[in-house]
């Protein structure tokens, strides 16, 4: 009974500790995060890269440096293709700009004019000068500096892959069990939603380019990559498209059926594929999921949103190899501590 005060002291301590910790981290990571955003994208991407350098050795008996060059020259090739077909497609969409506006105040104008005949008067002329002066032109116009300003941090992140790639020969290999099952887990992971990010890129521009319909490449790409956002990014890359299919098709057929067919892409991709081969790899609630993807993108915006779930899983993993902190890592995984 006497230990009783000294046991609720020495929790309170800890917690506040842990308190104290977590603020005294959260702030290294804001305050580091131009170094450690691709640091940490260039590590997740290694494991992607060692996972195609075995499967070439394995498969077609590739010596190590052909595999190696080989994954790194097809990741080179992937990324260059993406950034070509979005230049090309945002080109051939400011070729037909004006006529979308038109479009646009024509399609505005006639809603306006059916409100009128219900009763509803909104002055149709400033809406209409408001629509020419529309900025959103501008903005795509703005695209392509945008593209570099993201892109140039690529050459960044294929300079640490290349030293991670070429140094592993010289590194012993790893015992730590917590570091394998990390690596182990993350890279699984990866590279089935990686797979699965690009099949849904694949079918969105397949949609988009059957329907003949402006920056098909381009939401093509953005599905690919909002695919690695959990929940959250699926629903966006249903919606992204949505002001361009109003500018070309207006409120029609097409307009629907194509909504549909990105919908169902979706859905069935990230509801009924994904679950069945990723599993319970990251092992971690749906509730934990959406506040991890919550946390990062608060820390580190947009990269943190896409590494939101590998970062939670490897530090959940991390967690459940020490014992004070094993039910931090059951609570994560839903799984409430005895």
């Amino acid at each position: 009974m006497r230990d009783k005060p000294l046991y609720y002291y020495s929790k309170a301590s800890a917690i506040c500790l842990t308190i104290i910790a977590a603020g005294i981290v959260t702030a290294f990571l804001v305050y580091t995060k131009a170094v450690l955003i691709p640091l940490v994208i260039s590590i997740f991407f290694y494991t992607i890269l060692v996972q195609m350098t075995l499967f070439l050795r394995h498969k077609f008996s590739f010596p190590r440096w052909l595999a190696l060059s080989v994954a790194i020259l097809s990741f080179v090739a992937f990324f260059v293709g993406i950034v070509c077909f979005t230049v090309n497609s945002v080109g051939d969409f400011l070729k037909g700009a004006d006529l979308y506006r038109q479009n646009l105040i024509a399609t505005v104008s006639d809603l306006l004019t059916r409100l009128q005949a219900h009763g509803i008067n909104i002055n149709q002329t400033l809406i209409e000068n408001y629509l020419h002066d529309l900025p959103v032109f501008n903005w795509v116009r703005n695209l392509g500096g945008r593209l570099f300003s993201i892109f140039s941090n690529f050459v960044i992140i294929l300079l640490f892959m290349i030293f991670f790639l070429f140094g592993s020969k010289k590194t012993p290999p790893i015992t730590n069990p917590a570091i394998k099952e990390m690596l182990s887990t993350v890279s699984a992971y990866l590279s089935i939603k990686l797979m699965a990010s690009i099949v849904t890129g694949v079918l969105v521009a397949v949609v988009l380019l059957g329907f003949n319909v402006k920056l098909a490449l381009v939401f093509a790409v953005f599905a690919f990559l909002l695919n690695f956002i959990p929940s959250v990014g699926s629903i966006t890359a249903v919606l992204l498209p949505i002001p361009v299919l109003f500018l070309q098709f207006g409120v029609g057929p097409d307009f629907f059926i194509i909504i549909g067919l990105l919908s169902a892409i979706e859905f069935v991709i990230g509801n009924l594929a994904e679950p069945r081969f990723l599993g319970e790899d990251m092992d971690l609630h749906p509730a934990v999921v959406i506040a991890s993807l919550v946390f990062w993108t608060l820390v580190w915006g947009a990269p943190g949103a896409f590494l939101s779930v590998p970062l939670t899983g490897s530090i959940k993993i991390v967690l459940s190899k020490i014992k004070h902190t094993r039910p931090v890592a059951e609570f994560l995984a839903g799984r409430l501590p005895h």
